[in-house]
């Protein structure tokens, strides 16, 4: 719910019965709840996505920064 409320608190009408707004479907004939269920699942799996691939951008970052010391120390 708590995602919900977060999700919903900008919409330009606003929602007196969140519970029962979710409880209905949308314009494209889909379940609202199952919307926003799917779209909180999807946030949850992004996350650990998206740090990893910050790790991984980091640790290339450091190769690049070490490979460039080893040649100015040849050079």
């Amino acid at each position: 719910m708590n995602y919900c409320q977060e999700k919903t608190k900008n919409l330009p009408q606003e929602i007196n019965d969140l519970e029962a707004w979710l409880a209905h479907k949308n314009k494209a004939g889909q379940n609202r709840w199952e919307v926003y269920y799917q779209s909180f699942i999807d946030s949850r799996v992004k996350q650990p996505k998206q740090s990893e691939y910050h790790n991984a951008f980091e640790q290339w970052q450091e190769e690049l920064r070490t490979k460039e010391r080893l040649a100015e120390e040849t050079v």
